[in-house]
């Protein structure tokens, strides 16, 4: 069932005109960034660990977890029901839940908390921030965000227009900042992907402890 929130409908939507298989390629490079930086800044990979996935999309990266042998579970999280139904029949292993990520309340802790282009859809981002440090994220964990609309990139800042979307646009120094005010130890950033047109994705990484 469709909530009452234009991004959710938006891409439940594009799941059931088939972008989702765009969205995935288009952003491969820059996930594939982002499980390097995971496995060069923490030692995560190297023993049994759980991931999360807020706004898994058809499920491709929690695909990708499942395909390193210590991933004891990988779960992926969206609020479209087209997106999560193509996420179950391509990855049965895999655990998928369809709810709203903002109204949603983990039971379970993971090492891993990771997310491509769903960070600035949230209407309240420092209670989401506050809840992944305090309920969702263990000790030794990590949580990484990729977005590629940010204030610096300047070809995103029309997506609300363009695409029928509801957005926050802080600058990376803003995402930072709450990142931080949050409680998140060790904030990272690093920008991939620069082109003459393009900034690139903004990847923020920080630490439980």
């Amino acid at each position: 069932m469709i909530t009452e929130n234009i991004n959710i409908e938006t891409f439940n939507t594009w799941a059931l005109e088939d972008k989702d298989k765009g969205m995935e390629i288009g952003h491969a490079s820059s996930v594939n960034k982002m499980f390097d930086l995971i496995k060069t800044n923490s030692s995560i990979f190297n023993s049994s660990f759980q991931a999360l996935d807020l706004g898994c999309g058809n499920g491709w990266v929690v695909r990708k977890f499942l395909d390193i042998k210590n991933c004891k579970n990988a779960t992926g999280i969206d609020g479209a029901p087209a997106m999560i139904g193509k996420a179950k029949k391509m990855c049965p292993e895999g655990d998928f839940i369809n709810i709203d990520i903002e109204g949603w309340k983990s039971t379970r802790k993971f090492d891993i908390i990771f997310s491509m282009e769903t960070f600035y859809y949230f209407k309240n981002l420092d209670i989401v921030l506050f809840d992944i440090l305090n309920n969702y994220i263990s000790n030794k964990g990590i949580l990484i965000i990729g977005i590629d609309h940010y204030k610096e990139n300047t070809p995103s800042l029309t997506w609300d227009k363009d695409f029928q979307l509801s957005l926050n646009t802080l600058s990376i120094a803003e995402w930072i900042k709450r990142i931080k005010k949050a409680g998140f130890k060790n904030v990272q950033s690093t920008i991939y992907g620069a082109t003459k047109d393009w900034n690139g994705t903004l990847i923020l990484y920080a630490f439980k402890n």
